[in-house]
């Protein structure tokens, strides 16, 4: 009898698994804004229906959590490629989540755009969770990180940038990843220089 059961099991998980993976995340470029009081974060997201039927997928976007005095302060997920804003977006601690519709073999490019407040030492951008979703290597990931403050010095980041552009009033932080499987998520420690 579990012999049997365990037959009847093994299709039930292949197609479980084949369907979970129906839609790809192909890559993903984002900008992150930092001021003295706020991560502005808008990123750009590829995602691909890998079959040749229709998809229904629910999508997950992790969020830094906001405890305390730290909110939220905006969010919006716009549908780049149907040219419209998601409306049924449900804003939980752990992230966003809402529903995209793929045609067979269809590409759609998502923008998510939030602005936050943060503590003045730290902000960290969930890379290691939204790949590790998706239980795949991200083909490709782009990070800005843009500070206009001149009295915000950055101490250290979680992934060593591969350029930091800087002129007189702007310092720009770049990461540029392949097949990215990131360990730990990209944080940013910083502090404010008491101007004299």
């Amino acid at each position: 009898m579990k012999k049997n059961l365990l037959i009847f099991l093994i299709p039930l998980f292949v197609a479980a698994s084949a369907y979970g993976q129906t839609v790809s995340f192909l890559k993903e470029n984002v900008e992150m804004k930092l001021d003295a009081s706020h991560i502005t974060v808008s990123g750009e997201y590829n995602f691909r229906n890998n079959h040749g039927t229709v998809a229904n997928k629910t999508m997950f976007f992790p969020l830094p959590l906001a405890t305390g005095e730290l909110k939220m302060d905006s969010f919006s997920v716009y549908d780049v490629s149907g040219q419209s804003y998601i409306r049924n977006v449900r804003k939980l601690p752990a992230g966003l989540f809402f529903q995209l519709n793929f045609n067979g073999q269809e590409q759609k490019k998502i923008r998510i755009f939030y602005r936050m407040d943060h503590d003045g030492r730290t902000v960290r951008y969930l890379v290691k969770t939204q790949i590790g979703y998706w239980n795949k290597a991200l083909s490709q990931g782009i990070y800005t990180l843009q500070v206009d403050d001149s009295a915000i010095i950055i101490d250290s980041t979680s992934f060593k940038p591969d350029d930091i552009l800087a002129n007189d009033t702007r310092i720009t932080h770049f990461w540029r990843k392949t097949n990215f499987d990131p360990d730990k998520e990209l944080e940013i420690w910083f502090h404010k220089q008491k101007q004299e």
